[in-house]
């Protein structure tokens, strides 16, 4: 086997056996400059060379581990130079791994090799492009001299043929067996079966068969047509079984007849017992199945598409059907062919980041990027800014999409809606790329070059973070982009099986794991807490009036829900927030100005303690719970009207409207005081607007008695159109009746 890595720069003059070089081992297999001294190819995939009469693998530029040599700071495969390694059969490179290592090492490129192929295959199936598929030549048994070489994958592909050019041979034998099966021996079953007289007709309960099968294959086609299930299940081959045997299960020849080396010792016990050319053949495929050094006649070429260019695209094909499914193709064509020319990878509707719903409208879209690159220095990939900015550029299309369809009133039955109406908040886009890894020896799960490892892994420093202003989570500039590693080993694996309900299985793991890792993430930054209306309240107005200050912070996950949640900052986990560019200080000053917020919202809201986002989401139940629908509009009672004159202490306080409290030294006697709602000053010459009052309670000023109001929110009387039922004071200090209607009428 001569391996070559894809995209790794070769000298071409570098000898590799028998005195050939590079370019003469590849020039009838790939096109190769003559001028140049080095060359990248750009294959993946597994052909045959007649020059170097062995086969070649061109293994994914995805075994590089980014770590270099210690000879030549070269990148590295299996801890040596792609140019050392390429004659894998070589007796350096045994001496190099050892014989026990080497042989790990070859195992698992035999079975590599078993993959690429039928990922190749089934791209074939699905997508047939001539621009990335090339058909090269490979090995097919033949009875003619034994070849030096041949691989797992020259076995399955022998066995395969067979199958497929002597169903013939296999047909004849199902007629012999079941020839004659049923029909009834009477004479032994007369002389040997007992008979019930009915209506004086002799009836044989047992009757004997005449059994004419031919038996002297069975077990060898059985060991056989078991060798085909078992590639079958593992590998996801299509073969045509017409006998029916009872076949020994895929889990019983792998523990047994291959582990356990069963399969050999069998069939070197049961070879004396045939004689034709068919039967000999079928022993020497499955012995060579059996026993990996066992060579095989490999004399014939025969054509496939085995070679593929810009195996990127097809990884990218593989992530999407294995991630996506057939989401993306129902989803409307403007989300993935989006109208600047950007080509969405990978998108599906999901559960949203913050509740479980079963409705569409209460879910959120799903992006990604699939991300074939090479690993860089300490098992890394870098992304670039050219792709972590396309992806934000991804989700703000699809979050303009969605507003437009909500907007212009089309269909949007199944279609989530990211922006609540009520707070103006927008729903979470989970953003992520995925990127293709081989785990090494130094993993944790120790899974060292698994085919069967799905799970997803976290690099280090994975999260970006794309916003506009600090502290608003729920605004439709701050995007959250997370990267995720995936064994590329368990993906082809996977998707050249080609078995639906694996692949199924998968993407459901996968999707709940790319929900639950953003919330984890999204724990570690921020703090959520479920606000509900305290009954008795006009809550809509509040979060109309105080727009400003809970823009982007609220968000009500479920359309007409009766809560709604607030996300801020945490001040506890600085270092998380400095690898994704944000300050300590500027975290700090968000920490307080949020319990500031917290304070603001309790006098209409019932504030819950911290949660965290999770796969299900609660809610405490609270007494006396209100109503977040918009109430009919009232007239606005119980209004006091006053004076603040230039020389008052407070002055500058109610003209910047930050006014907490106002003292009145001459107590209205025509009101009830302590009904008193809002309070609408005269400042400075004109009335801007007025205060919601929180508490009023008498008190002393200079000795003399006084009404004392606390203030809370200043609500401007150029965006309130609410009609003011003006309470008739008394004059002096307090503005008349008659003044305070010519200014409020004047300033609408």
């Amino acid at each position: 086997m001569l391996l070559f890595i894809e995209g790794y720069p070769y000298n071409l003059n570098h000898k590799i056996r028998d005195n050939l070089a590079i370019r003469d081992v590849l020039k009838d297999v790939v096109s190769v400059p003559v001028k140049e001294d080095r060359c990248a190819f750009e294959y993946v995939g597994y052909c045959y060379s007649k020059t170097a009469k062995d086969v070649i693998f061109f293994l994914p530029k995805v075994v590089l581990t980014g770590e270099q040599n210690e000879e030549n700071g070269d990148d590295t495969i299996f801890g040596a130079s792609p140019q050392d390694i390429i004659d894998f059969e070589s007796d350096r490179i045994k001496s190099k791994f050892t014989e026990e290592g080497c042989k790990e090492y070859k195992e698992f490129l035999s079975t590599l090799s078993i993959w690429i192929y039928r990922v190749i295959s089934v791209y074939k199936q699905t997508h047939n492009d001539s621009s990335i598929l090339e058909s090269k030549e490979y090995n097919t048994e033949s009875r003619g001299r034994k070849q030096k070489h041949n691989t797992l994958l020259d076995v399955i592909i022998a066995l395969r043929d067979f199958n497929r050019d002597n169903q013939d041979y296999f047909t004849f034998i199902a007629k012999n067996i079941h020839s004659g099966y049923n029909r009834i021996h009477w004479n032994k079953t007369i002389t040997s079966s007992p008979a019930i007289i009915q209506n004086g007709t002799p009836v044989y309960i047992n009757p004997v068969n005449r059994k004419k099968m031919i038996n002297f294959d069975e077990e060898l086609l059985i060991i056989y047509f078991s060798i085909l299930n078992y590639i079958r299940e593992t590998h996801g081959f299509s073969f045509d079984i017409n006998l029916q045997y009872h076949l020994i299960s895929p889990d019983s020849l792998k523990q047994s007849y291959i582990n356990k080396k069963h399969g050999c010792r069998r069939l070197k016990q049961i070879k004396y017992k045939y004689f034709s050319d068919k039967a000999l053949r079928i022993w020497d495929l499955c012995y060579a199945f059996f026993d990996r050094e066992y060579k095989i006649a490999m004399n014939r070429q025969a054509e496939d598409y085995l070679l593929a260019k810009n195996f990127e695209h097809i990884f990218e094909v593989m992530i999407d059907t294995l991630v996506g499914g057939k989401d993306k193709q129902n989803l409307p064509k403007e989300l993935v062919e989006q109208r600047d020319g950007k080509l969405v990878d990978h998108m599906f509707i999901g559960q949203g980041l913050i509740e479980h719903s079963s409705f569409a409208a209460e879910q959120t879209y799903y992006i990604g990027d699939s991300k074939y690159y090479k690993r860089a220095k300490g098992d890394k990939v870098k992304l670039g800014d050219k792709p972590i900015y396309k992806q934000y550029t991804y989700a703000r299309n699809v979050i303009q999409w969605n507003m437009n369809l909500f907007l212009e009133g089309m269909d949007s039955d199944d279609q989530p809606q990211l922006r609540d109406p009520l707070t103006e908040g927008y729903n979470l886009i989970p953003n992520f790329f995925i990127s293709a890894r081989i785990p090494g020896k130094d993993d944790s799960n120790g899974k060292f070059l698994s085919f069967e490892d799905g799970t997803l892994r976290t690099p280090a420093k994975g999260e970006q973070l794309n916003r506009q202003f600090e502290n608003r989570l729920f605004d439709r500039d701050t995007l959250l982009l997370c990267h995720y590693d995936v064994n590329f080993l368990f993906i082809v694996s996977q998707y050249g099986r080609a078995s639906k309900n694996r692949q199924a299985a998968w993407r459901e793991y996968v999707r709940k794991e790319f929900r639950s890792r953003i919330q984890d993430t999204l724990n570690q930054l921020y703090s959520f807490r479920i606000i509900q209306p305290r009954a008795g309240m006009d809550c809509y107005q509040f979060i109309q009036d105080n727009f400003h200050k809970f823009n982007g912070k609220l968000y009500r996950p479920k359309i007409n829900g009766n809560y709604i949640v607030l996300a801020l900052m945490k001040d506890e986990v600085v270092g998380l927030w400095e690898s994704i560019g944000i300050k300590p200080e500027t975290v700090k000053m968000e920490s307080v100005q949020g319990k500031e917020l917290i304070n603001a919202l309790q006098s209409h809201f019932y504030v819950g303690d911290p949660f965290e986002l999770a796969a299900e989401f609660h809610i405490d139940h609270v007494d006396n719970v209100g109503s977040l629908n918009k109430l009919p509009k009232q007239e606005v009672r119980d209004i006091l009207t006053g004076m603040v004159r230039t020389t008052d202490a407070d002055y500058s306080d109610f003209y910047s409207h930050t006014a907490k409290t106002y003292t009145m030294e001459r107590i209205p006697t025509a009101i009830n005081v302590m009904d008193i709602r809002y309070f609408l000053p005269m400042v400075g010459g004109n009335v801007d607007g007025y205060y919601k009052v929180e508490k009023v309670y008498f008190g002393t000023k200079s000795g003399k008695p006084c009404l004392k109001l606390n203030l809370s929110t200043f609500i401007s009387l150029g965006e309130e159109r609410v009609p003011i039922y003006r309470i008739k004071m008394q004059p002096g200090e307090l503005i008349s009746n008659d003044m305070m209607v010519k200014l409020y009428e004047r300033r609408i």
